[in-house]
């Protein structure tokens, strides 16, 4: 009759220690590669076409392109104070699609008046505009 001798236990150990440091590092691998791939795809880039100052010169109505790699590009109109050529912050317009991306802007006492090329009209209160912080 033979007799088999046990396997040695060190050499399972080892080896499923080996495993389960492949999985962790395949597994940290993927979110990582995940992570990077979806800020990259979903990532808004955002880029002033024009600005139109007011003729006070403290605000503005900018024309803005918002980018995404995955959709198409949409346009908005930016309402707030004018710093360095464009507007930080404000009082956002979407524009509707097919509408043109550049109105004629009229500034009133009370409103801001944003004239489409199609015959569209968008008005908004001065005081939505103004930026009291």
């Amino acid at each position: 009759m033979t007799e088999y001798a046990p396997a040695a236990t060190g050499s399972n150990t080892r080896a499923s220690g080996r495993l389960l440091l492949g999985l962790i590092a395949g597994l940290l691998g993927g979110v990582l590669v995940t992570s990077v791939a979806a800020i990259g795809l979903f990532r808004h880039r955002i880029e002033t076409v024009r600005a139109d100052p007011a003729p006070d010169g403290t605000n503005a109505a900018a024309v803005v392109r918002v980018h995404s790699p995955m959709d198409i590009d949409t346009y908005e109109v930016w309402l707030g104070r004018f710093s360095g050529g464009e507007v930080p912050r404000g009082h956002v317009v979407p524009i509707p699609l097919g509408w043109g991306t550049e109105p004629r802007v009229d500034w009133t006492p009370d409103t801001v008046v944003l004239h489409f090329e199609p015959g569209g009209e968008i008005r908004v209160p001065m005081t939505m505009v103004l930026d009291t912080r």
